[in-house]
């Protein structure tokens, strides 16, 4: 099946990424961190940010994928495969990023070990890989809404180019979010990839690090997470059901959605 390539191409964007997500405290939190508890926060969102690395592109594959088989199968086909091949993406990219990311030793710029505060909160890995399949689940439903849509090739690419555009843009801002949340929580529960990107921000830098000894400030992303979670569903849950109903009247879950298509 044509759809198993995605895994391969999954561990491919966590490697890349790898360094990537690395250097992100150094290129856009603090480039110059000093003290026990700056190089504590450096060292913790290091680490975070390496463990999940390949998240977020990876929720917008699976998003793509779902698409993609929605296209080529009998909708109820795709909904079954999305639901697979998502479980699978999130699978690939937890074991993935575990094993090139790792726990280590934090020690600060200089070499010495970095003693730890005594609160330290958990990433929500739950929340985020679930998100793995019902981004499929949501791709497949897509995939059976705008079947034909956008017609034109200029129209595909600018669409195309808006969905980068828009998710780079949540990620960006989301992955700022530090020890307070800046952000309505309206806007988590409506905008996934924001939601997702705030929960890994946030798992990272809940410490007030600007004092002496760090200090628990945030919540490490578990309101994020939540709203992910909730957002996600309730969207997976209208596009599904809509899938169904358009499917059902133009006649689609007897024959694969859009043009014809040989197996894969």
């Amino acid at each position: 099946m044509r759809a198993l390539r995605t895994i391969p191409v999954m561990v491919l964007l966590v490697i890349v990424l790898m360094p990537v997500n690395e250097g992100f405290y150094v290129t856009s939190i603090n480039y110059d961190a000093q003290g026990d508890s700056q190089q504590w926060e450096w060292r913790y969102n290091r680490e975070v940010m390496r463990n999940t690395s390949g998240y977020l592109a990876g929720h917008m594959l699976a998003l793509i994928t779902g698409v993609w088989l929605a296209r080529r199968h009998r909708y109820p086909s795709a909904v079954a495969l999305a639901a697979g091949i998502g479980t699978a993406l999130a699978a690939t990219a937890f074991l993935t990023a575990h094993l090139l990311g790792g726990e280590r030793v934090r020690v600060a710029a200089d070499g010495r070990a970095l003693w730890e505060p005594a609160v330290i909160g958990e990433v929500p890995y739950g929340p985020l890989l679930a998100a793995f399949p019902l981004y499929a689940l949501a791709g497949a439903g897509l995939g059976v809404l705008l079947a034909g849509r956008p017609r034109s090739r200029a129209a595909r690419i600018a669409a195309g180019t808006a969905l980068l555009l828009g998710w780079w843009v949540a990620t960006a801002t989301g992955l700022m979010q530090d020890d307070r949340l800046g952000l309505p929580l309206w806007s988590l529960v409506v905008l996934p990839p924001l939601a997702a990107a705030t929960a890994i921000g946030m798992a990272s830098l809940s410490l007030d690090a600007w004092d002496l000894h760090p200090a628990l400030a945030g919540d490490w992303g578990d309101t994020a997470a939540g709203a992910l979670l909730i957002g996600l569903t309730a969207w997976t849950a209208v596009v599904t059901v809509a899938a169904f109903a358009r499917a059902h009247r133009r006649g689609r879950t007897n024959s694969p959605v859009g043009r014809a298509h040989p197996p894969p």
